[in-house]
């Protein structure tokens, strides 16, 4: 049996991957400076995403491996790390279909990997259902914390490439990336980057919202009882999700993953309990605290998250209510065992990757996916940044008790 390669290969190898395809993104024009520079939540999912996108045109073999940049190993089934197996197996389910794609539903696949609109119409299921595979190992890749502390890099070695020469309309300065990791979550207090990156929110808001302070003052208000009303959701799912307190027990490294799995089982704790059409019902902080909090009562760069809470509301109510249909269905006719609600699949993708049971249909794997997205959106603004290690302290201490 062949000795499984270490952690910090396949580590190494990926960023090299991540690099190239970001690289080759700009030089297509799939992401442009601007975007690289900023690197929202659809940048930082399309980074990885378009890695495994690209290692599985050059993979070879059957089972598929993928050879290091550097040709100093393979990949294969018999060699892969534990800890990025099941990753790797989805990874190869996608190898055959990609390969055999016509050039125009790759081209399609990459935009969906980049979040953009797609050239054909209609779309080809079958790269819908790929290009959500690749993002939903992606995603789950942006919440280890060695990818976190090294992906500035990746996106600044992209920008500095040569390979789309700069031109004079991107301007006399060099690109730099915005992107941040988000904090430890060990520390005692909120880091000089976040603080920064406070201040570069607090900026955005006030130049591009055209708001009073008023206005501002009472935004930022309504979304510190969002991010209260998902904490407090925290608690019960650290509490009914042994997993995660188990991930913690591995060490500091692991700790991102634990916080970003719990606060998207947070997400859907909330979306099913506290979220309908007028908004979300916050947590009451006693008298002055509205009922709701709606579009209209956010700054207009944080509707798209609160319409996504919305929509995620939506969708997992709707798949509540079948999962509660089919039950009765089965009951009433007999069946010895009842079919797994499809809401526990979801709670097990969220808490445990993309590998949890790879019998998810594409409902489930598509609402996972949207799920982790709006997570890592909003893990990212500044007022939860900063309070994100506490937070997670606490919880820690308090369900350990």
């Amino acid at each position: 049996m062949a000795a499984h390669l270490s952690d910090e290969q396949i580590i190494q190898a990926f960023h090299r991957f991540c690099v190239d395809a970001l690289a080759q993104a700009r030089a297509e024009g799939l992401l442009d400076d601007g975007d690289l520079e900023r690197a929202d939540v659809d940048v930082q999912v399309a980074g990885p995403a378009l890695a495994l996108f690209f290692a599985a045109l050059s993979a070879s073999g059957s089972p598929p491996s993928i050879t290091s940049p550097d040709g100093s190993f393979a990949l294969t089934t018999s060699n892969c790390p534990d800890t990025f197996r099941n990753a790797f197996t989805l990874w190869q389910r996608t190898v055959e279909p990609i390969q055999r794609f016509p050039i125009t539903a790759r081209h399609d696949l990459a935009l969906l990997c980049c979040d953009k609109e797609v050239r054909s119409s209609p779309l080809r299921l079958d790269v819908a259902k790929v290009a959500a595979d690749l993002k939903g190992i992606a995603l789950e890749i942006l919440q280890r914390r060695t990818f976190q502390t090294r992906f500035r890099n990746d996106l600044q070695a992209a920008l500095d490439t040569s390979v789309r020469p700069r031109t004079s309309a991107d301007g006399d300065q060099p690109s730099r990336v915005a992107y941040e990791p988000p904090p430890m979550y060990f520390e005692g207090a909120p880091t000089s980057e976040t603080k920064r990156a406070h201040e570069q929110l607090a900026f955005h808001g006030a130049t591009e919202g055209n708001e009073d302070a008023a206005a501002q003052a009472q935004g930022i208000e309504n979304l510190s009882l969002i991010r209260e009303t998902l904490y407090a959701a925290l608690g019960d799912v650290m509490v009914e999700t042994p997993s995660i307190l188990g991930m913690l027990a591995r060490g500091a490294d692991w700790a991102p993953q634990a916080f970003f799995a719990s606060t998207a089982l947070a997400i859907l704790d909330v979306a099913l309990r506290r979220v309908d059409d007028n908004g979300v019902r916050p947590v009451h902080f006693g008298h002055g605290s509205p009922r709701y909090i709606g579009l209209g009562d956010t700054p207009p760069y944080l509707r798209p998250l609160l319409g996504g809470l919305v929509e995620l509301s939506q969708a997992s109510r709707a798949l509540q209510e079948e999962d509660d249909a089919r039950a009765v269905r089965e009951a009433t006719e007999g069946v010895e065992q009842l079919t797994p609600p499809r809401l526990d699949q979801l709670k097990d993708r969220l808490a445990q990757g993309v590998g949890a049971t790879f019998g998810d249909d594409e409902q489930v794997a598509a609402l996972a996916n949207a799920i982790n997205q709006l997570a890592l959106g909003m893990t990212s603004l500044p007022a939860f940044r900063e309070r994100q290690a506490q937070a997670l302290q606490v919880l820690v201490a308090v369900t350990a008790m």
